[in-house]
């Protein structure tokens, strides 16, 4: 979070009084439903809400008083549990999206979201907020309880309950022992992830060859069963300090299985395949032309094409006048891509991208992608003070995006900008905004004397 002369904020733990400031809509009475969480995940300072399952779920951030954790204020025809169940979801989704746990530690609510009291000062990991541009939300049970399972072990301190909860994903995920074992032993050789390699090494040193037998009978049967060899004995060091290296063989399989599976990437998966970048353009065009696209064709006479209009902003900054609502000007298809002109409502802005379709690419240049109409107006001093302003917040790492004004859908999101061989001077930048706006106030003064 920037300020508006794009100086970061400070990320601090305020109060609880500083947070309902924040968010007033927390002080609604209602029926309201709190999980507290164990302030041990990197978790927000500011409240932050999201519509989650139909329902609108708070983020209820950490205070010098509170416990953190998330909270909802649910209709008179749901009952606790049902919200509960709710809560529990959403931080299923919110801990694999971190790639970490999250544990309950109480269920509080009332008439106000009402949170523990903390008697903690320090020792936080704290953020300013979560990115919730885009939120799955499961709706078959199986991937809900892969889910919930995953949140459950990397919550867990105790090395073998956690062997346990990702063994169960293993199971959900191929039910057939014979299946899943034959999986199993395709996919390990291909994991990577921390501990993973040491954990391969360790055990092919033992002699080893079956792994995925061995993680069965050493492992999930050794730590559920006493009435055979091996068992896993709690008071044997020598057993805790094996489960804890082969925890990562187990955890790297149960995370491929929730991806190949349920069809649930993780955030480095979605970032490798950056289908975001275009997903909603993709929606827009429809698959009769983007196959003929693929193919190199052109497209035929009869493929009308219904731009909607669109709202181009940076996330986490406030929108720009002329970016918002544009109106498509002119589409032209170049080889496999297709290059894309929109205009503000009074024509005076102009941004130029493009869609490189078999790249999954948003290709958009800022210095050479956006144009200002000048004809001496205010509107055109207002615009130009505004992509100044745009400008500078690109620059600072800024998160592209592009809505649909129409039905308020993204169309596409771009990774946080990053300069190269550049240094952002962001007094200059503020420079520029303010004789921007200098030269606004001189043509409205111009136009009050005539």
């Amino acid at each position: 979070m920037r300020d508006a002369l794009g100086y970061p904020l400070p990320v601090e733990i305020t109060s609880r009084r500083a947070m309902f400031d924040a968010a007033p809509d927390l002080l609604v009475h209602g029926q309201w439903v709190c999980l507290n969480i164990q302030p041990d995940v990197t978790w927000p300072v500011r409240p932050q809400s999201l519509r989650f399952a139909d329902h609108r779920v708070w983020i209820i951030p950490i205070t010098l008083e509170d416990y953190p954790g998330v909270a909802i204020n649910h209709p008179p025809e749901m009952t606790q549990q049902e919200a509960e169940s709710i809560l529990y979801r959403f931080l299923s989704v919110l801990s694999w999206r971190e790639n970490a746990g999250i544990a309950v530690a109480y269920r509080t609510g009332g008439n106000l979201p009402r949170m523990m009291g903390l008697n903690k000062n320090v020792g936080f990991a704290i953020r300013g907020e979560f990115d919730f541009t885009e939120v799955i939300c499961p709706e078959e049970e199986s991937p809900r309880i892969a889910l919930a399972l995953m949140r459950e072990a990397r919550s867990l301190n105790h090395y073998g309950y956690a062997f346990l909860s990702l063994w169960r994903i293993l199971e959900l995920a191929y039910p057939d022992g014979r299946v899943r074992t034959d999986w199993m032993e395709a996919t390990l050789r291909s994991l990577n992830g921390f501990g993973v390699q040491e954990a391969l090494a360790t055990v092919a040193a033992q002699g080893i060859t079956d792994i995925g037998r061995h993680l069965f009978a050493s492992g999930r049967c050794a730590i559920a069963h006493a009435t055979g060899q091996p068992i896993i004995n709690p008071d044997d060091p020598r057993d805790a300090l094996r489960l804890y290296g082969e925890l990562p063989l187990v955890r790297e399989l149960a995370i491929r299985a929730i991806e190949e599976r349920f069809g649930i990437d993780t955030p480095s998966t979605e970032y490798a395949k950056h289908l975001y970048e275009l997903r909603g353009w993709k929606d827009v065009l429809g698959q009769p032309l983007i196959a003929a696209i693929y193919a190199g064709e052109e497209p035929q006479t009869d493929q009308m094409l219904d731009l909607p209009p669109i709202h181009v902003r940076l996330r986490e900054c406030s929108s720009y006048g002329p970016l918002e609502k544009m109106i498509p000007e002119r589409i032209e298809q170049q080889g496999q891509e297709l290059s894309m002109v929109y205009k503000s409502t009074d024509s005076l802005v102009q941004i130029h991208f493009r869609l490189a379709l078999t790249e999954e690419r948003l290709k958009f240049d800022l210095f050479n992608g956006l144009y200002i109409h000048e004809d001496g107006s205010v509107a055109a001093a207002e615009h130009r003070r505004e992509i100044q302003r745009f400008f500078r917040d690109y620059m600072l790492n800024g998160e592209l995006q592009m809505w649909n004004a129409d039905t308020g859908a993204l169309l596409s999101r771009l990774d946080a900008y990053l300069p190269l061989n550049m240094m952002v001077d962001l007094d200059a930048c503020n420079a520029n905004i303010a004789a921007a706006e200098e030269e606004v106030e001189r043509r409205l003064a111009q136009l009050q004397q005539l």
